[in-house]
């Protein structure tokens, strides 16, 4: 099988910092194996913001994203700072198309306090932000959350939670990920086929 064209492409919305977006794109690269394009950054997601909550709605971000996605893009990846949420929960660290193109994963929640400042011996921002994007793009590529605590795919209930496991999948989310990796490659090559007729 050929390797797909394309890339996973991450998109920073508003302030991230590009020391930031080189290392979570070598983290993503590493754990699945893809090219990751880096694009310059677009605006703060304004066109999200719900006026009385004071919150962005995570599934509108998907929607522009999708809807402003490059076509060589195997998966888009937002990265913002602002509060999150959708209808059903309060307040998301991410949010993902299952088996779709887009996910989105913000640090505001993840900062762990509203002045943004870590606490001493807190793991840092950015390791929490590698994991969070690593379990987002793998709803993506079809992995649901995994029972193992230190696996990437654990459900995050909390900082905690997110603090506690690795920012790599266990052997069954991995075995996972690259047979539905396999499985989207061939449905790519198949739908790239020359038309007999």
């Amino acid at each position: 099988m050929n390797p797909p064209q394309g890339s996973i492409y991450l998109i920073p919305l508003g302030e991230v910092h590009d020391d930031s977006l080189r290392i979570l794109a070598e983290s993503i690269e590493e754990q699945f194996g893809l090219p990751v394009t880096i694009t310059p950054n677009l605006a703060p997601p304004l066109y999200a913001l719900d006026p009385v909550r004071q919150q962005y709605n995570s599934n509108m971000i998907l929607k522009r994203l999708l809807d402003e996605s490059s076509p060589d893009a195997i998966k888009i990846l937002g990265i913002t700072d602002v509060d999150l949420f959708n209808p059903i929960f309060s307040f998301v660290f991410g949010e993902a198309q299952f088996k779709g193109k887009c996910a989105v994963v913000s640090s505001y929640r993840l900062r762990g306090n509203p002045e943004h400042v870590l606490p001493p011996g807190c793991p840092p921002l950015l390791n929490r932000l590698e994991k969070e994007a690593i379990h987002e793009l793998g709803h993506t590529f079809g992995l649901r959350h995994c029972s193992d605590p230190d696996c990437v795919m654990k459900y995050s209930v909390g900082l905690a939670c997110a603090d506690r496991k690795f920012s790599f999948f266990c052997p069954a989310c991995r075995e996972l990920v690259l047979w539905h990796f396999q499985a989207d490659l061939a449905v790519q090559v198949e739908g790239n086929a020359p038309q007999r007729g």
